[in-house]
């Protein structure tokens, strides 16, 4: 990675959850001069402008304006990145607060103009700080609302989690794989051989072929 040198020059991101605020710009427009205005304030440039238009804020990785954004910090073709709203860049705080953590590795300024986050000044580690006791809160209650399903299913008699594919069969699908069939093509064999899937009396999809593959495949890597 190109080290960030000029953290006042930062690229841009937007985004919209719906495929109806894309085509109305509002929600876009809204965003972009709340950080056309705090650029002449405070001084600094952008470098470009990264949208995704209609993206859920549930994964970064599936967003390829912000993908773009943080690889123009990477190149160092930005110092940083700024957003208007920090749910923009994310719906869950510990996905925001690993941008947060990555910023501060990595050398670059981020900033939340509604929130006052940012990792340059004191007042914004302030907001960092407090991102970090809710991520930890958030965890707690996702690991509480875990434990409190499996106890459920403790006292019902039913399994933890979803039943897995018998490992003969894993091995015959990535055999098959290896021949270059098709996720398809093995459905179609395994239910001609009436070979029962994980769950039991349905029939084999291209889908639940490929589940299994992947699957066996990550535990033949983590046994290798």
């Amino acid at each position: 990675m190109t080290k960030p040198t000029n953290t006042q020059q930062l690229a841009a991101y937007l985004r919209v959850s719906t495929s109806a605020q894309a085509a109305s710009g509002i929600g876009m427009d809204v965003q972009r001069d709340s950080i056309t205005t705090a650029a002449a304030q405070a001084g600094y440039t952008i470098t470009a402008w990264h949208e995704d238009a209609g993206k859920s804020g549930a994964s970064m990785r599936n967003r390829p304006g912000l993908q773009a954004a943080l690889a123009s910090i990477t190149s160092g073709e930005a110092g940083g990145l700024v957003v208007a709203k920090i749910d923009r860049l994310g719906r869950s705080s510990s996905d925001v607060l690993g941008l947060v953590e990555r910023a501060h590795r990595e050398g670059w300024r981020l900033l939340a103009l509604d929130v006052g986050l940012d990792t340059t000044t004191p007042a914004g580690e302030m907001v960092a700080a407090a991102l970090a006791m809710a991520a930890r809160f958030e965890y707690r209650r996702i690991s509480e609302r875990q434990l409190e399903k499996h106890q459920q299913l403790r006292r019902e008699g039913r399994p933890r989690g979803r039943a897995s594919t018998p490992t003969k069969t894993a091995d015959a699908i990535i055999a098959m794989r290896h021949a270059s069939a098709s996720y398809r093509k093995i459905a179609g064999e395994l239910n001609a051989r009436k070979v029962p899937t994980a769950q039991g009396g349905k029939e084999w999809t291209a889908a639940s072929v490929r589940s299994a593959y992947l699957t066996r495949q990550r535990e033949l890597e983590t046994a290798a």
